[in-house]
């Protein structure tokens, strides 16, 4: 590189155009050699520019350039962005770090399960009956808890089907919320002024410092590797009978929820070993592990249950304008108590060939449309119909599947569609489908009427986020 003199010098038979563009390449590199010898280029950048370019980082990516230089160091210890990252798991945002000396150090408290608040409702396999918990993050004390969905169906009042008076049907108003006296996940940083978190060292599983530890009852969590492949697409060149068949039972969620990930509900085997790092573990599931030892040895032992837990994938419960029924509802099965179920209304497949049907029947009242299936899968169950199995489905809730609109108390206005019921015996045998109607008087109350049995049950809507909020 010459200087601004030997560039003049040598310039007799170059065009003046060029001898300018030389020149101010000469110059930027003088400027930058200057820069370079005084500081960094980066202490020439605004710092809100630079801010803005680090809020777009991950946790991971954060830190890495943190270690780059000095520069980065400070800005990347800016406490803004990790609240910034700490709110990013949370469906409310947070404005201080509660019992924690900063967001950082906070985010560092719950490294590897920020995940478990941000999709907050997980559903698990117990046998038959299943396991419906809501997690959140408290900030007042620093902790993510996960506590078990309850209903209680309280006193229901009989009322007669005004169309159907040999019908009898028991009103249905659930008392909903969260059994807060017995959490099933809980997650607590012991000392939260200690600049060191637990969790900067990996663990695949963390004890969780329950009350039940004083009755010899311990809980552990355990991360999952990530899922497997969508067995839907293997199953096609499986023959009926063969043992791909019962390895469909073995994965969480199962294959009548929808979702992008599964994982086996067996433990972590020579096959499928534990996640040696965070960036191996799912985010879509864990493991709840619980046991008994009145030995007072905290290592699990023989005496042990193990629940695995999946998540929800947000479009399959929260209701739009095209499909108002889906969400998470609770139903009243009589001697079971209440259920909770997942409400999945599917699009129509074939809708090209109702062209020509009522829009008044498309779409009723208040621009509600009534198209597709709906489908009701038990989150929770009993020992006839377990979790994971359909209680219900309509086929077609729209013009080709409807019976009537009714006329008359209590359903006056309401449409009424075919419909099949899901009934089993004792473990689940010998089930079948059997003729039943659907009556939906609103997107957050429908009623099953059981044609066969005489029986109408209500479900209802829950709304999962004032229940975070409890």
């Amino acid at each position: 590189m010459g200087s601004l003199a030997d560039m003049e010098e040598h310039s007799g038979d170059r065009n003046p155009n060029d001898n300018r563009e030389r020149i101010e390449e000469i110059l930027h590199e003088q400027t930058w050699i200057q820069i370079s010898k005084s500081s960094s280029i980066l202490d020439k950048i605004p710092a809100e520019i630079l801010h803005q370019v680090l809020s777009y980082l991950s946790a991971r990516d954060l830190a890495r350039v943190s270690a780059t230089c000095r520069v980065l160091a400070e800005h990347g210890a800016d406490d803004r962005l990790w609240a910034e990252l700490v709110n990013s798991h949370l469906p409310s945002s947070i404005q201080d770090p509660g019992p924690f000396p900063s967001f950082r150090r906070l985010y560092l408290a719950h490294l590897a399960y920020w995940f478990i608040p941000q999709h907050k409702i997980w559903f698990a396999d117990n046998e038959h009956t299943g396991n419906l918990i809501l997690a959140r993050y408290d900030n007042r004390r620093g902790v993510i808890e996960g506590y078990r969905l309850i209903a209680d169906r309280g006193s229901p009042r009989l009322h007669i089907w005004q169309s159907n008076p040999d019908v009898m049907i028991q009103s249905f108003d659930p008392k909903i919320g969260l059994w807060l006296d017995d959490p099933v996940l809980f997650l607590k940083d012991q000392d939260p002024t200690d600049p060191i978190a637990p969790c900067q060292t990996w663990s695949e599983e963390r004890r969780m410092p329950m009350a039940a530890e004083a009755q010899h009852v311990f809980s552990s969590l355990l991360l999952c590797p990530k899922g497997t492949p969508q067995p839907e697409e293997q199953e096609e060149n499986a023959e009926p009978g063969t043992f791909w068949t019962m390895k469909k039972d073995s994965l969480w969620p199962p294959l009548s929820i929808p979702s992008s990930s599964r994982i086996r509900r067996e433990l972590p085997s020579h096959e499928m070993p534990d996640p040696k790092s965070l960036f191996e573990a799912s985010e879509l599931a864990f493991r709840i592990r619980r046991w008994a030892n009145f030995r007072m040895v905290l290592a699990p032992g023989h005496n042990e249950a193990v629940a695995t837990y999946a998540t929800l994938d947000p479009t399959l419960y929260v209701p739009t304008k095209e499909k108002p029924y889906q969400g998470i509802w609770v139903g009243d099965y009589s001697a079971h108590g209440c259920e909770f179920l997942l409400f999945l209304q599917r699009d129509k497949e074939n809708i090209a060939e109702d062209q020509d049907a009522d829009q008044a029947e498309q779409v009723g009242a208040g621009g509600l449309v009534h198209q597709g299936s709906l489908e009701a899968v038990k989150l929770t169950g009993d020992p006839n119909v377990p979790r994971g199995a359909t209680s219900f489905i309509a086929e077609d809730i729209g013009p080709k599947g409807l019976v009537r609109v009714d006329s008359k108390e209590p359903f006056e206005n309401a449409r009424i569609v075919r419909c099949s019921g899901h009934v089993a015996g004792i473990g689940f045998q010998d089930d079948a489908f059997i003729k039943s109607q659907l009556i939906l008087i609103s997107p957050d109350y429908i009623a099953h009427y059981w044609q066969e049995m005489g029986h109408v049950s209500y479900f209802r809507r829950v709304d999962i986020d004032s229940l975070i909020q409890t």
